[in-house]
């Protein structure tokens, strides 16, 4: 599927958990890699267990010198596990080299919604009679 994409010019961005699926996206034609570290753990419904963020580090590290060992000029980003917050992606940008910024889902759209939510309960719940 990435290969057919990136011969339509379709940007292709697919999620790689390893230094072998790198490589085979690279060769497919990938433009970015996402470099997934699991499901995100923070927030209401997160994963209960996850990598480190220097677990992190270590696995993005070999995940964008894979990728780069096909295509140098290939973009590399982070994503999931324990890197939920601003602060964690940028613990791990700092410390990879050649990686170029973090993929944001959960981080982005749920646990905003659930701040929000939350905090419009709690001014509900402090209506008093």
């Amino acid at each position: 599927m990435i290969r057919k994409a990136h011969e339509l010019d379709m940007l292709t961005t697919p999620y790689v958990f390893d230094e072998e699926q790198a490589i085979k996206m690279a060769n497919a034609g990938a433009d970015i890699l996402v470099a997934h570290m699991g499901l995100t753990t923070k927030g209401t419904i997160g994963a209960k267990t996850a990598l480190s963020l220097d677990d992190c580090v270590e696995r993005i590290q070999r995940i964008v010198d894979a990728g780069r060992s096909v295509n140098p000029d290939i973009l590399v980003i982070c994503h999931g596990g324990p890197i939920a917050e601003p602060e964690d992606a940028k613990y791990v940008i700092k410390r990879v080299d050649g990686l170029v910024g973090f993929f944001g889902a959960s981080s982005i759209e749920r646990f905003a919604a659930e701040k929000g939510i939350k905090a419009q309960t709690e001014a509900f719940k402090q209506i008093k009679r």
